[in-house]
């Protein structure tokens, strides 16, 4: 039982361990055994280089040699793969574990060989499709004990327990000649070369980063990072990363830098995305390990562009967590959340304050990047950024982009970055917490490109309540009005821009359009867009902004004034259409205008709009044309600036304004609303307001008012009676002048005052009434700048003055000659040739002569 032996083969020498254990895994008898060696022995001989492996339980042949049934049992007695003479006995072995697997060769005398598992402590299965007549497997224990096994010619797969901890990271390798020790250099983590000189290499379907040595708590950036590549080279198309418990996987390194620009200080991301390739995982969170405190820290998922220039189909499905580590006590000693952005004279600058790094990050694919639920947290860049902002190539751009959910909390830039993407299709994106000094989602256009952009984003919501700006969170920043500031420049929600060589001789060139979200919900948020057309909102609700002045905040374009909670603008660039919102818009707070929108045609805001609280009107149109409806904006406007509901500075083909109201429910000197309409700027044309309403009492606040200073207005129709309770109407200079079709009534002023029509024409001007029929001239009352007062009406083709109140007193009848009379109800006063006045009673005589004559009048 305690004899030794020795399997002489063609190339190697083997020494065998004792056989005092052959019973325990064949159970046979030593005898048997020296029998069954010699028999098997003299067949492996006659067959020479035949690599059949005739042991009753465990075997290791090398290089395909020929090898006896008790040799083979010895050898195999190293306990890292285990074969048995029957199912029964794997499943009897207590030092087998339940999941794991094991070989059996019958000691029938069927010969059958084959693959079982444990399932219990004294069960076990056969596993199916395990003929190893075709494929003959080698259970072992660990990935990292390969390297010093040797696996004998014949044994063309193993499967592993783990990589190198048992039940982690199980996988099958197998042969492959191609599997050298410069392969096994580049893939260190997926293959292998024995101890007899035999490479393997992995051989899953689908290959789990785990496999290859991702462990929760420690560096997984190396193993995520080869599964990719060999998930890559093997075509696979996706690869996964599946929770180990709830621990979070580390990820080290600072990123790769692009070796074609060596003084750029941008880190591409410490893993490297690969074309055409897909990652999946159940909710694994990915961690930087110490985050760099310089702005540029290192991105998790990066395109290393200079590698693979397009990404096509790639991306990221399922769950995942990507955590930029920004807070790390390692680098960030004082949990400071962002640079201070400070120059060197102490001036604040935006400009030190960028910062690069992301969760996931790819600039070019012509096909689609995909994304499943994403969670980007301490990101002291954007979370994920898709696409490339820099540069005006047309090479720049992703053609598709899906992404289903995204939560961004701490993040220094955006939640979101569009940069040339062509179609878009977005879930949800949720945004919280400190940071988003830009925005929590950006769409901006870069290149000029023939291609037109299709972003359809389902649902936006952000608190921005609790959280801080980079320059609030810096220690430096003490004053309360900068502070105040730097609150202000953190309330983005949604941006979509248009830059760069866009515009053709200032006209827009149709290439950056297509933008529809179906919800916007905000606290203290607000939305800006720029330069961009044919945008589609559903339902925008945004509130709550900082009830600090922000008066000397800038926001593009500068114009020195405060938030807006909604501001679209294209100033000096012509042919921009299309902003619609779905349903209405509801604003509340100290706003700005709540809603500003700059040169665009074809607006569209629906019935049922509410602003209220806003530091002006609730919304400004600068030379739109379009529709707006009922829009009810309450308690609007600051002593100091005036607040209407809709404002017009400037329309175009067409603007047409139904039922705005004009309510406000302040006492005394904070009753500062000053109507429901204000037409104003250098052209107001084509523009039709019906229904306008001054709730409560304004005193003499008119309900439309047309301008503060001369303005040229053209075709404006009151469509509908103008109501209110004060003067309704006040107007300056106009060259057309506008037109109700219906009645204008003035009211009683709710019994509180006189009821007055007023006509007002600036100094050195005539005040005008004018009556007309048809479009013909009939007649006018007329008050001419020395104070003079007639009457002019038309006769035929001419105009004569018919009587005229002189400033001096007196007045005249130029229309009264002696063939002219003056008639009462009762007389006739007649001027005569002779120049006498001649006083008849009716009826009426024809001429001055006839009649009888009552009396004359000589004038003496």
């Amino acid at each position: 039982m305690t004899a030794s032996f020795e399997l002489v083969t063609k190339q190697n020498v083997v020494q065998l361990q004792s056989v005092d254990l052959l019973a325990r895994y064949v159970g046979t008898a030593t005898s048997e055994i020296d029998g069954k060696v010699a028999g098997v022995a003299a067949d492996a001989q006659a067959a020479q280089d035949a690599a059949a492996d005739a042991a009753a339980s465990k075997v290791e042949a090398l290089d395909g040699a020929s090898t006896s049934q008790a040799g083979a049992l010895v050898a195999s007695d190293q306990a890292w793969g285990f074969r048995y003479g029957s199912l029964a006995a794997g499943a009897a072995d207590p030092d087998l574990e339940t999941g794991d697997a094991f070989d059996v060769w019958e000691t029938d005398g069927s010969g059958r060989w084959y693959s079982g598992v444990k399932t219990g402590p004294s069960s076990a299965e056969e596993i199916p499709f395990s003929d190893r007549a075709t494929l003959k497997v080698l259970a072992v224990s660990l990935f990292t004990d390969l390297a010093g096994r040797w696996i004998p010619l014949g044994m063309d797969a193993v499967q592993t327990s783990g990589h190198s901890v048992k039940g982690i990271g199980a996988a099958r390798y197998v042969y492959d000649a191609a599997v050298d020790a410069a392969y096994v250099e580049d893939h260190p983590r997926s293959s292998v070369m024995t101890a007899n000189g035999r490479g393997f290499r992995i051989a899953e379907d689908v290959i789990d980063a785990k496999m290859l040595g991702a462990r929760s708590g420690q560096d997984s950036a190396a193993a995520i990072n080869e599964t990719m590549q060999v998930a890559y080279e093997a075509g696979h198309g996706s690869w996964t990363l599946w929770k180990e418990g709830t621990g979070v996987y580390l990820i080290e390194g600072q990123g790769a830098l692009n070796p074609d620009h060596p003084g750029t200080t941008m880190q591409r991301g410490v893993i490297s995305l690969r074309p055409g390739l897909n990652g999946l995982s159940n909710g694994a969170e990915l961690k930087i390990k110490a985050a760099d405190h310089a702005k540029n820290g290192p991105s998790i998922f990066g395109h290393h562009y200079w590698l693979y220039p397009d990404l096509g189909d790639a991306g990221l499905l399922g769950e995942w967590t990507l955590n930029g580590n920004m807070y790390d006590a390692e680098r960030n000693p004082g949990g400071i959340p962002f640079d201070d952005g400070r120059d060197g004279a102490g001036v604040f600058n935006e400009a030190n304050v960028y910062q690069f790094q992301a969760g996931f990050v790819a600039y070019k694919s012509t096909g689609t990047i995909a994304l499943g639920r994403i969670t980007c947290i301490n990101m002291r860049g954007s979370g994920i950024e898709v696409g490339m902002a820099a540069g005006a190539g047309g090479d720049n751009y992703v053609e598709r982009f899906a992404l289903e959910r995204l939560h961004a909390k701490d993040v220094f830039r955006e939640g979101l970055s569009l940069f040339n993407v062509q179609y878009g299709d977005i879930g949800e994106v949720i945004g919280e917490g400190n940071g988003f000094w830009v925005t929590l989602v950006n769409c901006e256009g870069h290149a000029r490109t023939d291609r037109v952009r299709n972003i359809r984003i389902g649902r936006i919501y952000a608190d921005f309540t609790t959280g801080l700006s980079p320059e609030e969170g810096t220690p430096g920043l003490t004053n309360p009005a900068e502070r105040a500031d730097a609150r202000a420049m953190l309330r983005r929600i949604f941006t979509a821009s248009h830059f760069y060589d866009g515009f053709e001789d200032n006209i827009f060139d149709g290439k950056w359009l297509n933008i529809s979200i179906g919800e916007i919900t905000g606290i203290q948020a607000c939305m800006d867009v720029y330069y961009f057309a044919n945008l589609r909102f559903g339902r925008v609700s945004l509130t709550m902004p900082h009830d600090e002045d922000l008066s000397a905040h800038n926001r593009v374009p500068l114009d020195g004034t405060s938030v807006n909670a909604i501001r679209c603008h294209s100033p000096g660039v012509a042919g921009l259409f299309g902003l619609t919102f779905d349903t209405p818009p509801r604003i509340e707070g100290h706003y700005e205008d709540a809603i500003w929108i700059n040169n665009y045609d074809d607006v569209l805001i629906p019935d049922g709009t509410v602003v209220t609280g806003a530091k002006k009107s609730a919304l400004r149109l600068d030379a739109c044309s379009g529709r707006v409806g009922y829009l009810k904006a309450v308690n609007c406007g600051l002593a100091s600036a005036r607040a209407y509901a809709v404002d017009v500075w400037g329309a175009k083909r067409g603007l047409f304004i139904r039922e705005p109201v004009a309510i406000d429910t302040r006492a005394g000197a904070s009753r500062t609303m000053q109507g429901a309409v204000r037409l104003n700027g250098a052209s107001v044309d084509h523009v039709e307001v019906s229904g306008a309403r001054n709730l409560n009492t304004f005193g003499t606040v008119p309900v439309v008012n047309v301008g503060d200073a001369a303005v040229a207005v053209g075709n404006m129709d009151m469509a509908a009676p103008v109501h209110g309770f004060s003067t309704p109407v006040a107007f300056a200079t106009v060259d057309s002048g506008f037109e109700v079709n219906g009645n204008v009534i003035v009211g009683d002023m709710a019994g509180a005052a006189d009821t007055n029509i007023s006509v007002r024409a600036p100094t050195g001007f005539k005040a005008n009434v004018t009556w007309l029929v048809g479009s013909e001239f009939r007649y006018q009352i007329q008050q001419t700048p020395d104070g003079t007062q007639q009457s002019l009406r038309a006769t035929g083709e001419d105009v004569i003055v018919e009587q005229r109140s002189l400033a001096a007193g007196g007045m005249d009848f130029p229309t009264i000659t002696y063939d002219k009379p003056i008639r009462t109800a009762d007389y006739a006063l007649w001027p005569t040739a002779a120049g006498v006045w001649r006083t008849k009673a009716l009826p009426d005589p024809t001429t001055d002569t006839a009649g009888v004559a009552v009396g004359d009048q000589t004038g003496a």
